[in-house]
């Protein structure tokens, strides 16, 4: 039989308290919710520390399930009221894990950065919305960013809107957290890579001699790039568009300044 937890249960009571970013940031873990965010973890070598689900609920938690209680992974049995107080989401996927924040600081860029030939990592440096942090790890994944990196006036990257947008790929794409601008820009400097700032009223991307290792700046989605020093990035560069559409979304924006500095670096590998 099943170890089973319920409402009241230390164990649901303390993910419970993961819902909030200040109990996030004390415990250092957050939730996944889903068959699929689960396995997506487990593949990449993400193991939880504990997970709550619904037995019988689908093929696809059962089979989720299994495969964390074969690494180890203490899980509980629960009823929908407890389940649904553990989700985020109106409709309940049958099984939520607890997982441990593995981000990692400004310094490990050295150990994530190729140190030679094209490279490339995203910098969200104040940007507040989850879904559109969410879509951009999905992207810099898609187009081979080394690393993203949230500054401190970002979303944190265990916001459960964030982690659901992601896909699986928060899980993948290395994950880095600075304090201060200066103390990215040391560890940017140290592995060579030239700070791009995207911009409206910047170059035309096409028109820009893309550095080869690179750094992709992204601001806040209101204000830009107001929240960085005056002089903070080395260029700026902008994506040309009708004069009737007032701007792009940023997660927009960001994944066409992605795939062009990948098409510019050859990180996508020669065309066909």
């Amino acid at each position: 039989m099943p170890e089973t937890a319920g409402f009241h249960s230390p164990h649901v009571r303390a993910a419970r308290l993961l819902h909030t970013k200040k109990h996030r940031a004390q415990a250092r873990c957050f939730l996944v919710e889903g068959a699929t965010l689960l396995a997506g973890a487990l593949d990449a070598g993400v193991t939880p520390s504990a997970l709550f689900y619904i037995p019988g609920r689908s093929e696809s938690v059962d089979s989720a399930v299994r495969r964390a209680q074969e690494a180890g992974v203490s899980s509980f049995a629960v009823d929908e009221r407890t389940l649904d107080s553990l989700s985020a989401t109106r409709t309940p996927q049958g099984v939520v894990a607890q997982v441990s924040f593995f981000d990692r600081s400004a310094q490990s860029l050295g150990s994530l950065v190729p140190a030679a030939g094209p490279a490339c990592v995203l910098v969200l440096h104040d940007l507040d919305d989850p879904g559109n942090a969410g879509t951009l790890v999905r992207s810099a994944e898609a187009f081979g960013a080394s690393a993203v990196c949230f500054g401190p006036e970002s979303v944190e990257p265990y916001n459960d809107k964030l982690v659901r947008a992601t896909m699986g790929a928060l899980f993948r794409m290395p994950i880095v957290r600075y304090e201060t601008w200066e103390a990215l820009v040391a560890a940017l400097d140290a592995v060579r890579l030239r700070t791009l700032g995207a911009a409206a009223d910047g170059p035309d991307i096409r028109s820009v001699d893309v550095p080869e290792r690179v750094a992709l700046v992204l601001g806040n989605e209101r204000r830009g790039l107001e929240g960085l020093p005056e002089g903070a990035v080395a260029m700026l560069a902008g994506i040309p568009q009708h004069q009737a559409v007032e701007s792009l979304n940023v997660a927009v924006a960001g994944s066409i300044l992605l795939y062009e500095i990948a098409r510019c670096g050859k990180l996508l590998g020669p065309p066909p």
